[in-house]
């Protein structure tokens, strides 16, 4: 099974007004890396987000982002201590100057400080079920994502491989056409040379197993990208030296579609996680 190392996943979860979004991006990356942007209150949770994201994701750079939105009713707060503090000094001047008047509580509200309106924020527990929640569902549509694409990347690699493999007959049967060839034309002592410095057959096998070895890969559950990659470099040694024994142009033909397919092989499993 393909997995592409690429891929998108985004969820949110929302309470009493309050909006937490998670976003998750992948690209490809040698190793696993996470980038994690969080506002300052949401430090401390970057290692559980590593861990949950690492059970899912096993290489790839993933760009970790959490987006907090408070749209809940503003609440008015009273400071208690400092309308106490107010009150106390009006009274004060009060009975010093000998004013009839009392204090009402409409003239002490008004004073700077004493009344301020505020959101309510759900608790920290509230809060971290809201974004473990939102981090599972992107983590599940992440995952969806890069499996889909991966399934697409796994055809078109079986696509070439097939390709590469129906160009090789065609060279191998070429090869044994111009040893028959070269069997009637040479004389007995030229004709050893000739065989021995032409001799594919050890390409030929070599290929043919990195072929097969290549598609065994893909159906392995495990992560599969560098073994994939590497396959694919031995590939392409092969079928230089095997171009380069076989002085032929119906073969040399053949090599080059060959070489033209390996490469964008190459080029694709940069993207297999």
């Amino acid at each position: 099974m393909i997995v592409s190392m690429t891929g998108f996943g985004q969820a949110q979860a929302e309470k009493n007004g309050e909006r937490f979004s998670v976003t998750l991006k992948t690209v490809n990356h040698r190793y696993f890396e996470t980038l994690f942007h969080l506002p300052p209150s949401l430090d401390y949770l970057e290692s559980f987000f590593r861990g949950r994201v690492q059970k899912k994701i096993k290489r790839g750079r993933v760009n970790i982002s959490i987006a907090h939105i408070n749209e809940a009713a503003e609440v008015a707060v009273l400071n208690r201590e400092l309308i106490v503090k107010y009150f106390g000094v009006l009274e004060a001047m009060r009975k010093k100057l000998k004013l009839s008047d009392g204090i009402n509580i409409s003239s002490l509200v008004s004073l700077p400080g004493v009344l301020s309106y505020k959101k309510q924020e759900l608790k920290e527990p509230e809060r971290e079920r809201l974004i473990k929640r939102s981090l599972e569902a992107a983590l599940a549509k992440l995952v969806e994502m890069r499996q889909r694409e991966g399934e697409a990347l796994g055809k078109d690699l079986s696509a070439r491989i097939t390709r590469i493999t129906s160009h090789m007959n065609t060279i191998k049967k070429q090869v044994r056409s111009n040893v028959e060839e070269n069997k009637k034309t040479l004389s007995p002592e030229n004709l050893e040379s000739a065989l021995r410095s032409t001799d594919v057959s050890e390409e030929l096998t070599r290929i043919d197993y990195h072929l097969k070895s290549f598609l065994k890969q893909m159906k392995s559950r495990e992560p599969k990208g560098k073994v994939l990659d590497f396959i694919g470099q031995e590939l392409q040694r092969e079928i230089n030296t095997l171009g380069a024994k076989v002085q032929d142009k119906h073969v040399a033909y053949q090599v080059v579609l060959v070489k033209d397919l390996i490469e964008k092989i190459r080029e694709q499993v940069q993207n297999v996680e």
